[in-house]
């Protein structure tokens, strides 16, 4: 009897994923604070307790967003092969650079002789 590993969920719609229930949390809470200032401009008495939880909520909400926002941007970059610095590597011009090189020391070692 022979066990299939359990596939893995992609690293991208993983962060995806994540990235967007962050959102959807940021958006509620985003209302529930301006259900909040509606509230207290109407003159209405507010719970000081509730209003600062919802306020630290979306705090932490919004630092989860970046992180997320982060991550999402490190998956994406590193599924199109961009490195950490930023930059991109052409692996195709790379070989045909390599290539070049090794056959510019090929001559130079055997003058008469025909690049490989």
């Amino acid at each position: 009897m022979t066990t299939q590993p359990v596939p893995q969920l992609d690293e991208l719609a993983h962060a995806e994923a994540m990235y967007a229930s962050v959102q959807v949390t940021l958006a509620e809470l985003r209302e529930a604070l301006e259900s909040l200032k509606k509230r207290a401009i109407a003159g209405e008495e507010i719970d000081a307790t509730a209003s600062a939880k919802t306020f630290v909520q979306l705090t932490d909400a919004v630092g989860r967003c970046q992180k997320a926002g982060l991550i999402l941007n490190d998956c994406r970059n590193r599924k199109a092969g961009i490195a950490r610095g930023g930059y991109a590597l052409d692996m195709d011009k790379a070989r045909v650079d390599i290539g070049c090189k090794l056959d510019q020391l090929r001559c130079a070692i055997d003058p008469g002789g025909v690049p490989e």
